[in-house]
Parts: structure tokens; C-alpha cells; sequence
């Protein structure tokens, strides 16, 4: 879960509204008492002056603070109601008390956050968390929104750039979502899932070069698995680079020969390029392996049609039919051909 805040940033942001001159030594005492992290002490202070100010939301609210600094965050909670139920407008209970709703995945924690925004319209603390529970209900027009609006906050926050990122993907903004990924792989670039999802993305944008550069360190090192290789190909085939598609495409299939996507996408280059018989071959292979997927029969058949072999054709439709769309050979397969 992303973390955006630590509860000693609310009590910060608390002590930037000052105190009435009445309730100026009870709050300096634990104000004190929480900048030495004596959170016992706090909360002993704090009882101690509500006792006799019980209708004082900001003491209300620095119990709530030391409660949970001591990770007792049910006490908390309540004492942050009670701070709200006083004063609702409160920026330091509504901040504790959306923080702890927010890391309980509580999505009581989205109304407190737009009641803080409606005080603090462009707190980036809380634009950034009312994302994260946006996405989460994959509310992503909402979400960018306050991502947009979070600005730097998520730039060092992974979780929270894939989030945004992946809301933009669902959006169709892949440019956009291509900075985003981009700058999310600058934080752990020896992260080789993040780089090829990062390629992902960019070959969604129609970047192809660029998912090349961004393969290229794996490619290079002798690092790639079949996913990147198969990456690779698709970037190199769209960047105009068949041989090396090819070359890429048949390393994948080589380290992970039991993959039916392999042997679809081969059958797809075969297409573009009129190499029906090479795609037979291929894609025959790929039977001996995986007998019961159906989709490579209909794929080897589309191929002999192209070559008007037509019986044999036929012959994979049946063999396409009996196998089945459920056989176990068939799961994670792409189940189509694209012609």
C-alpha cells in the first residue's frame, strides 16, 4: 500500500493553526511532549486537559495524534471524530482521520479527504490519496485528476505511478502513461519487470524505438526471458525490423516452448509477410507440443488457406473443434488468430 504521510505530518500541519490564548499551556505541554515522541506523555496531557476542556476539538485532535503514533488507531479515530464532531472544518483531525481510514483501505477515508479539500483545495496529500482510493474503485477519471493534482508527491512513489499510469492505459492516454511508467522505471531501472512493462506501454503509444532502448539493457546482458524477447519482436516488427523480429521471436520460443502466444504471433508475422508455409512449419511444432490448443490448429489452418490448401484447411477446423476452447493447452492462450 502506498504510503503518502506519516501521522507526525498532520501534527504538523496542525501546528500550523494557532491556539486561542485559553489553551495556550495545556497544547504547548503536549505539542512538547509529541516533538519528543513521549507519546505516553501526550496522551496523559491530553486526558489530563480534557478533563476540564472537553469541548475543545484541538486537544481532541493532538490525542488523536499521539494515539496514533502509538498505533492504537481505533482510540484514535475516535478522538478525531470527536475533534470533528466539534469543529468540522478542523484541517489536522480531518488529515488524522482520513489517514487512518486510507491505510485501513477504509473508503470512509474518501469522504474526509474531499471535506479536507474543500478546506485545502490544493493539498497534495490528499489529492494524492483520494487517488490511490479512486483507482482502487477503478474510478480513473476521477483518479488522474488527483494525481494530476498530487503532482510531485507520486514522483517517488512507485505504487503510486503504476496506479496512475495504469488509469491512464484504461483512459487510452498512452502518451501520457508513457511519461508516467517512464519516470517510475528512473526509480529502480534494475527492475525487470518495471522495464517491460514500461515497453508494454510504449508499444501501446506506438513508440517502438523507444520500447527497443528500453528492452536494450535486458537484451544485452543476457537477461531476457521469453516475455522480453516477445516484446522485442513486436517493437522491432513495428519499427520496420522483420529479421530481427524473427530472430527475437524464435529465442522465445526456444526458452519457453509450451507458450501458444509464441507460436500465434509467429503465425501472425508469417502472415504479414506472405511466409505461409515458414508459419506451418512453426506452428506445427508448436502442436507436438501443445496438442490441445485450439487456437493453433485454427491458426495453421488460416495459413493453409492462404496457400488454398483447403482440405487441409478443413482438416484444421475439426482439429480446432475437437480439441475445444477449455482443454488445458488452451488456457492463456490468445484463443485468435489476427489475420
Amino acid at each position: 500500500m502506498m504510503r503518502v504521510c506519516g501521522i507526525l505530518l498532520v501534527f504538523l500541519m496542525y501546528l500550523s493553526t494557532p491556539f486561542s490564548p485559553g489553551q495556550i499551556q495545556p497544547a504547548d505541554a503536549i505539542a512538547a511532549a509529541l516533538r519528543a515522541r513521549d507519546f505516553d506523555r501526550a496522551v496523559e496531557l491530553s486526558r489530563s486537559a480534557l478533563q476540564k476542556s472537553p469541548g475543545d476539538s484541538r486537544l481532541w485532535t493532538l490525542q488523536g495524534i499521539a494515539l496514533a503514533n502509538l498505533h492504537n488507531d481505533k482510540e484514535a479515530l475516535v478522538a478525531f471524530k470527536k475533534a470533528l464532531k466539534l469543529s468540522p472544518d478542523a484541517v489536522a483531525a480531518l488529515a488524522g482521520a482520513a489517514q487512518i481510514q486510507y491505510e485501513a483501505n477504509n473508503l470512509e477515508a474518501v469522504p474526509l479527504l474531499k471535506h479536507l479539500l474543500q478546506v485545502r483545495p490544493a493539498d497534495p496529500t490528499a489529492h494524492a490519496m483520494l487517488a490511490v482510493l479512486e483507482f482502487r474503485q477503478r474510478n480513473c477519471t476521477e483518479a488522474v485528476g488527483h494525481f494530476e493534482a498530487a503532482g510531485p508527491l507520486v514522483d517517488s512513489q512507485p505504487d503510486a505511478q503504476n496506479a496512475y499510469g495504469t488509469c491512464l492505459v484504461r483512459l487510452r492516454r498512452f502518451d501520457d502513461a508513457t511519461k508516467v511508467f517512464e519516470r517510475s522505471l528512473s526509480l529502480n531501472p534494475d527492475d525487470p519487470r518495471r522495464r517491460q512493462l514500461t515497453a508494454a506501454i510504449q508499444l501501446m503509444a506506438h513508440k517502438p524505438r523507444e520500447a527497443i532502448a528500453t528492452l536494450q539493457p535486458l537484451l544485452t546482458a543476457g537477461r531476457a526471458d521469453a516475455h522480453t524477447l516477445e516484446l522485442a519482436s513486436s517493437a522491432y516488427e513495428e519499427g520496420g525490423d522483420t529479421p530481427e523480429a524473427v530472430s527475437a521471436l524464435r529465442q522465445a520460443i526456444i526458452l519457453d516452448p509450451h507458450n501458444p502466444n509464441l507460436y500465434i504471433d509467429f503465425a501472425n508475422l508469417s502472415m504479414n509477410h506472405q511466409s505461409f508455409q515458414v508459419g506451418i512449419n512453426v506452428v506445427s511444432d508448436g502442436i507436438g507440443l501443445e496438442p490441445k490448443t485450439a487456437s493453433l490448429y485454427l491458426a495453421r489452418g488460416v495459413l493453409y488457406v492462404q496457400l488454398a490448401d483447403y482440405e487441409k484447411a478443413i482438416e484444421q477446423s475439426t482439429s480446432e473443434v475437437s480439441t475445444g476452447s477449455s482443454t488445458e493447452g488452451e488456457k492463456g492462450s490468445r484463443g485468435a488468430f489476427r489475420g
